[in-house]
């Protein structure tokens, strides 16, 4: 999707600011919990790109490629419309390998939650409706999503998934299909092991619907829609059972919130180890706050 020259000065652009942690030359378009969006070119961005952690080896970077494109393949084959989307890479002077998530650049106003912030909550309101059928009949035991409003655009009466940064799918042996090494690396070292684990589990979460779908009740609390958590419950409800409670997705809001910040709040802790103590470039660009309402 973007020229290779293009993808490189990008990378440099993201090097000054992790550098001088003066982000001035970058275009944020967003961020979540794991990964920063940049927009490119910075001044009319035609793509959107969120940078990966680096790897090790081509062969680390191909593998990932190679399971977030088997991710789509399966979502697709599942009926999820999925925004396109490139894996691209190059290797640095220092041997490792940069690698960018690559999209289009979306219309801000098709942005799942701009659509519900200009709409007035209903249980039937056609993207609910839509992103509820979709997840339901597109999470198996292997294969999830992640469902959350932020995570999709309403283009041509159909939501499209855009957030494929992390393939949510597990091998046979229950396992990851993609190795957590690198997206862990930005975490002091001593907590890596427990924090494996908790994402693991977090993976897990989304490989039923009900579980996909109480996630997305959950980060609906996250964003604060107050008004459309009773519709999205309506809505859910219909097609899950048990039903989710307003209490259930309350505590998993909650249990989020404790640890996402958690988890910013020790990758500063590192960053400061790193480029202070042990005068090493720390390779994560770090959002300014969590998305999580404290």
């Amino acid at each position: 999707m973007i020229d290779l020259a293009d993808l490189k000065t990008l990378e440099e652009k993201v090097g000054q600011a992790l550098r001088t942690r003066d982000e001035g030359q970058l275009r944020l378009l967003g961020h979540g919990e794991v990964s920063i969006t940049l927009g490119w070119p910075t001044d009319h961005p035609q793509f959107a790109c969120k940078r990966l952690p680096p790897f090790d080896s081509i062969e680390a970077c191909t593998e990932y490629a190679s399971v977030v494109n088997n991710y789509i393949q399966e979502l697709r084959g599942r009926g999820v419309r999925v925004v396109d989307t490139d894996v691209q890479w190059f290797r640095r002077q220092d041997g490792r390998i940069i690698a960018f998530h690559i999209q289009p650049a979306l219309p801000p106003e098709t942005l799942g939650l701009d659509v519900l912030r200009r709409s007035a909550p209903a249980a039937d309101h056609p993207f609910v409706a839509s992103v509820v059928d979709v997840v339901a009949d597109g999470t198996s035991e292997r294969v999830g999503i992640d469902a959350q409003f932020s995570n999709w655009s309403w283009t041509d009466g159909e939501p499209w998934q855009l957030d494929l940064t992390t393939p949510f799918m597990i091998r046979e042996d229950g396992e990851p299909a993609f190795d957590l090494t690198p997206f862990l690396a930005g975490l002091p070292s001593v907590i890596r092991p427990v924090i494996r684990r908790e994402m693991v589990k977090l993976i897990r979460r989304w490989l039923t619907p009900r579980g996909s779908l109480l996630d997305l009740a959950a980060n609906t609390i996250k964003a604060g829609l107050d008004d459309w958590i009773g519709p999205v419950l309506e809505r859910i409800n219909e097609r899950v059972d048990p039903p989710i409670t307003h209490i259930e997705a309350m505590r998993v809001y909650r249990s989020d919130r404790r640890m996402f910040p958690f988890l910013l709040q020790a990758e500063r802790v590192d960053r400061f180890w790193q480029e202070r103590i042990r005068q090493r470039p720390y390779e994560f660009l770090l959002p300014k706050s969590t998305t999580y309402r404290v």
